[in-house]
């Protein structure tokens, strides 16, 4: 079990309605920023450090790439650093998932082959993350298009064994984890059942949109009921310490947000 505190029900902070986000202080209890905004060397921290000082701080990467084979970016990982550092915050979260191989940037959250090499050296790279961060890290589910041939382990029991070998923690995004099970037709249900619940310290939530008959995770749209029920069940069967909004697209009132974060807290707290 990993010691974390309580957080409460948040936002992702956009600065499309920062000013909006700081009014409402008192109705959102922590913000989640994207790190990678700041792990470039000698980014300005200042922003950073005014959003600290009004809320709790959880830095969400995208680039730290745990998944690619070879070793931790240790370039990256000194950025990442900086930023968790100037945070404080109890822990650091990416994604389980490729964002680059040597020499290419990917440009998306890549999914991984579920295989026991993969696994073996994505636990060696956990370690080495946890121990420069001193913290632990959070690691998301992602979405995908297109199952990938030649898996050896199901996505459950890689998190687990990961998880097991590492002591890092687990951000489950129902949203994602709804959209997989729609888009490639298993039962959501199962899935989550077989996820380390005792590693699962947050969660996100969001809405997204159909394209040519399938559900594409935009973090445009308000929380489908679906999903809102899939989170109520897992508060019911996990302790759960942070549930988050996340919208990125059509940012032009902050009221609908505020009452979804609303209802994320009252589920939180049963």
């Amino acid at each position: 079990m990993l010691d974390i505190p309580m957080l409460g029900a948040g936002l992702g902070f956009r600065e499309e309605l920062s000013e909006e986000i700081y009014a409402a202080h008192d109705q959102i209890d922590f913000v989640e920023i994207i790190a990678d905004q700041y792990t470039r060397p000698g980014a300005d921290l200042s922003g950073l450090r005014r959003l600290v000082d009004t809320f709790t701080v959880i830095p969400h990467a995208v680039g730290l790439s745990i998944g690619t084979m070879g070793p931790v970016d240790m370039e990256y990982l000194a950025g990442a650093k900086r930023v968790s550092d100037t945070c404080g915050s109890p822990y650091f979260s990416d994604h389980l998932c490729m964002t680059k191989v040597p020499g290419i940037d990917l440009g998306h959250l890549a999914p991984l082959w579920f295989t026991e090499e993969v696994l073996a050296n994505t636990i060696e790279k956990v370690k080495v993350v946890q121990d420069v961060l001193g913290k632990p890290l959070v690691l998301e589910n992602v979405t995908y298009v297109v199952d990938i041939p030649g898996d050896q382990l199901a996505q459950p029991e890689f998190f687990r064994r990961l998880t097991d070998a590492t002591g890092c923690g687990v951000l489950l995004d129902v949203t994602n984890l709804y959209t997989n099970a729609v888009n490639h037709l298993f039962d959501a249900d199962t899935f989550m059942a077989e996820m380390p619940l005792d590693h699962v310290v947050q969660v996100h939530l969001a809405g997204g949109f159909w394209r040519d008959g399938i559900l594409i995770d935009g973090h445009s749209d308000p929380v489908p009921e679906e999903v809102w029920e899939l989170y109520a069940a897992l508060c019911a069967r996990a302790d759960i310490k942070g549930a988050l909004l996340e919208q990125d697209q059509n940012l032009t009132d902050i009221k609908p947000l505020l009452e979804q974060v609303w209802r994320a807290r009252k589920i939180l707290n049963g």
